[in-house]
């Protein structure tokens, strides 16, 4: 083995350092890197409110199309009204879950855990006081 490369690619899996070469890029012990960590918990959050309105949003297009299309009364106007109300739900919510995906993917390659993570953004949540 004349040519192999003996360095180290990194871990796979376990405590948040990630995958391959960029798995440290982000050292969670450094005060350095503490807005860091703040932006990544702030994206987080918003990537949990926005997978949830989407979520909301595709049952509440699915529901109105189906209701349209029971009330159509054969009328094949409002009969593809609603047949493509609820093909653009099904497509918006096939591309949210293919965009959470590869977040969750690059996330992992890089070392950001707690990106896509739902018990962040749940724990984050609070109700009330």
């Amino acid at each position: 083995m004349l040519l192999a490369d003996t360095s180290s690619l990194g871990t796979i899996g376990g405590n948040g350092e990630g995958l391959g070469p960029f798995g440290n890029i982000l050292s969670k012990g450094d005060p350095a890197l503490a807005g860091v960590t703040g932006v990544v918990d702030t994206v987080s959050s918003i990537i949990g409110v926005m997978t949830t309105a989407a979520a909301i949003w595709f049952l509440l297009n699915v529901l109105f199309g189906g209701y349209e299309w029971m009330s159509a009364g054969g009328d094949t106007k409002k009969i593809e009204t609603a047949r493509s109300r609820i093909t653009n739900a099904f497509i918006g919510i096939v591309i949210v879950v293919g965009s959470w995906s590869l977040l969750a993917v690059t996330g992992q390659f890089l070392g950001f855990d707690t990106l896509v993570n739902p018990a962040t953004f749940i724990k984050n949540v609070k109700i009330g006081n």
